[in-house]
């Protein structure tokens, strides 16, 4: 009886080893943001084009941070990652003014042991949070810039992604440290909503990804940070320094996209998707097409 029990648990231990993303497979995670899983969907097409990988994308994951303690427990191998996100929520940022030295401090902190994450160099863009109004507000209130809200702030309905709500280093308790404002209903939403919510009137106010397609279509204006509250926010790729060691040729896949994508051309590429309808696959195809990157 002994012998069977100990032959059951070998064959479930091999199942559930099966499970995980090992052998040939390789498994990238995406926060729910049209960005994130069109990058996750660009690093898969030409991860599999230039090698003899499988990838699995595994969308609209809560936060940034999920996906973190995912890869550190070996769930998830990569992902789009954003300097200030990553490491406001895991450390303290040492020179936040400073774009090049955070992101040489997200390489530094998340090789360690604790992560030991391979962190590449950035793509090209930054994706800050940005406060964000519909144009009648802005020109009701003459608000320009984050400070102008002092006095109605009170007043506002505000939506902002939920992670955001939360965090120490560059969230909502220390922009009203900082500021000296706060909003007079605050609303946890999925970033995605964020912006329907506004041009409808659902919200008064709210917090925006700086490089989405729907700031300029729906005419919202953007509400300049004049505090320099927020830190820099340059995306990157991210992958388990193991899975980078064992299969090098991920980095060689990926290293054309570094450095090439600007704000702009990040905007345009998620107006594909978000206002112009394309699947993730088909807009991640048609920028690697039209990179040269993939035939």
């Amino acid at each position: 009886m002994k012998k069977k029990l100990i032959a059951f648990f070998s064959v479930l231990t091999l199942l559930l080893a099966g499970c995980g993303s090992g052998g040939d497979t390789i498994t990238i995670g995406a926060i729910t943001s049209t960005e994130a899983k069109l990058m996750a969907h660009v690093y898969k097409q030409l991860i599999e084009d230039q090698t003899d990988l499988k990838v699995e994308v595994k969308e609209d994951l809560a936060t940034s941070p999920v996906i973190i303690e995912s890869m550190k427990a070996g769930d998830l191998d990569g992902s789009l990652q954003y300097t200030g996100t990553s490491l406001s929520s895991f450390f303290t940022i040492e020179n936040p003014q400073d774009s090049e030295a955070t992101l040489q401090q997200a390489k530094d902190a998340f090789a360690g042991d604790e992560f030991k994450f391979h962190w590449f160099d950035s793509h090209g863009f930054s994706n800050t949070y940005v406060f964000t109004v519909t144009r009648e507000l802005a020109e009701e209130h003459n608000l320009e810039k984050v400070s102008d809200l002092k006095d109605i702030a009170g007043d506002l309905r505000a939506g902002f992604d939920t992670a955001w709500l939360e965090r120490s280093e560059d969230g909502y308790p220390a922009f009203k440290e900082t500021y000296g404002i706060e909003f007079g209903d605050t609303k946890p939403m999925e970033i995605s909503l964020v912006y329907d919510a506004v041009k409808n009137g659902e919200m008064d106010i709210v917090l925006a990804y700086s490089t989405d397609a729907r700031i300029p279509e729906y005419d919202l204006v953007m509400l300049e940070d004049d505090l320099n509250f927020f830190p820099p926010y340059d995306a990157s790729p991210v992958f388990l320094q193991e899975t980078i060691d064992e299969h090098p040729e991920i980095a060689d896949a990926i290293e054309p996209l570094l450095g090439l994508i600007d704000e702009e051309m990040m905007g345009i590429l998620n107006g594909e998707v978000d206002i112009h309808g394309k699947s993730l696959e088909e807009a991640a195809e048609d920028f690697l097409v039209e990179q040269g990157l993939l035939e």
